[in-house]
């Protein structure tokens, strides 16, 4: 996969491998959605649950007809049924929340492996190739930290990008902590 070979004409950016370390930081934050998505698909309501229910309305309905003081066997015959399909209808549900529990859990450390994954192989590969060349002046006291390991002014790599894509979205995140407002965010690191 050759990300370097896609430059612009003054040669002062590589517009691939900005845009796929974009996209990694972009996936990174959006996992919990994806994740929630998947288990939606993945996990859904059994038809034994949704038959279950249909008997738990159609004999509530019947229990709402019979009169408890004068038919009290009868009465008490459906609510034992009813009983008990509500404590099948329980059972259910404790046994679709685990799954989806162990669904989420799976695809989450198969999304965070994979991207962890491909951000690995981008800084062993293209460490040393600029993502993008900014104007010396536009990074005056911090340029010669933000060159590392390359050495060239003005010049952010991966490694740079990922630094400042996190403490971005630490940043963010506090941000919106302390404006009371609610936001998730993830990380890989």
């Amino acid at each position: 996969m050759a990300l370097v070979n896609n430059q612009s004409a003054t040669g002062d950016t590589n517009t691939t491998l900005f845009w796929v370390v974009t996209a990694c930081g972009l996936i990174g934050s959006l996992v919990p959605t994806l994740v929630k998505m998947l288990v939606q698909i993945v996990v859904r309501e059994s038809e034994m649950e949704m038959n279950l229910r249909r008997q738990v309305c159609d004999l509530k309905a019947e229990l709402g007809g019979v009169s408890m003081v004068d038919e009290f066997a009868k009465y008490a015959k459906i609510q034992r049924k009813i009983n008990k399909i509500t404590e099948e209808l329980l059972h259910q549900a404790q046994l679709r929340s685990t799954s989806t529990m162990n669904v989420g859990i799976l695809a989450t450390v198969i999304f965070y492996v994979i991207l962890s994954a491909t951000i690995v192989y981008l800084l062993l590969n293209y460490r040393h190739v600029p993502v993008i060349i900014l104007p010396e002046e536009w990074l005056y006291p911090l340029g010669s930290i933000l060159s590392l390991p390359s050495g060239v002014s003005a010049f952010h790599n991966i490694q740079c990008k990922e630094l400042i894509k996190h403490t971005l979205m630490k940043s963010l995140t506090f941000y919106a902590y302390t404006q009371g407002t609610i936001v998730v965010i993830s990380e890989i690191d």
